[in-house]
């Protein structure tokens, strides 16, 4: 149940951000009209272009990853994704306070807590014990002097 809790905690934030990524993506259609539209600095315009689409490959290969972890556990620490998970919620403060849409902030604010969640269930690592139990025993294929004797 707990690993279950776990998957289910990874794949909805990763959904989550997958979602507030695939919004950045579209909108950068929309801010790129807004900024050749408003008279700024071309190189303020670039910057918040640049700005704008490495928060959404932010967002999505992050996303990715979660995904990944999901499934493999063991792919990434639980400590990096804890971090990633406080990044995010940093990311949501900031833009509940400074941005105007909140369907992106309530996302990330949702990834955030699912990954966090997923970090507290996150799975154990099989004991010794239970890695040798589970380990096949090695077949000597090379044939016993002793038989060829007899």
């Amino acid at each position: 149940m707990r690993e279950k809790s776990y998957r289910f905690c990874m794949l909805v934030g990763g959904a989550a951000l997958g979602a507030v990524a695939v919004f950045y993506f579209v909108g950068y259609v929309e801010l790129k009209i807004a900024l050749n539209n408003n008279g700024l600095q071309p190189s303020l315009q670039q910057s918040i272009e640049g700005l704008w689409l490495a928060f959404a490959f932010h967002g999505l290969l992050i996303a990715l990853l979660y995904l990944l972890v999901a499934f493999k556990p063991r792919a990434v620490s639980r400590e990096v994704i804890v971090l990633l998970g406080l990044i995010q919620l940093v990311e949501a403060v900031l833009l509940f306070a400074l941005a105007g849409n909140r369907i992106s902030a309530v996302l990330l604010a949702l990834a955030a807590l699912f990954v966090l969640i997923g970090a507290l269930l996150w799975p154990k690592p099989p004991s010794i014990e239970e890695a040798s139990n589970d380990e096949e025993p090695l077949v000597d294929s090379a044939p016993d002097p002793q038989d060829a004797q007899r």
